[in-house]
């Protein structure tokens, strides 16, 4: 039997490795989702199943289609207009 090798872990005082930004697509993992805003995907999978959204499995991956955050998660929508527009105006400058 073969040691095992102790893993490392992050400390709380260790930068977070950066999120990349998330590019207005069709339809989305919700782990990529829920990664770019920061909460797991299954609360994520909480809020968009209590607003009504239609979530789609393929496989283990579950898709969220943009036009079921625009209808039935209206907070969500606008936070992902609102940080597609500031990381406009960034690269714009």
């Amino acid at each position: 039997m073969r040691p095992t090798k102790p893993t490392k872990r992050r400390t709380r005082s260790a930068p977070r490795r950066r999120t990349e930004p998330l590019p207005i697509r069709a339809v989305y993992y919700v782990t990529h989702l829920a990664r770019a805003m920061g909460v797991t995907h299954r609360r994520l999978l909480t809020m968009l199943e209590a607003e009504g959204a239609h979530v789609f499995r393929d496989g283990r991956f579950i898709l969220v289609p943009l036009s079921e955050i625009e209808a039935k998660a209206p907070t969500l929508w606008d936070s992902m207009k609102l940080a597609e527009s500031l990381r406009r105006a960034l690269d714009d400058t």
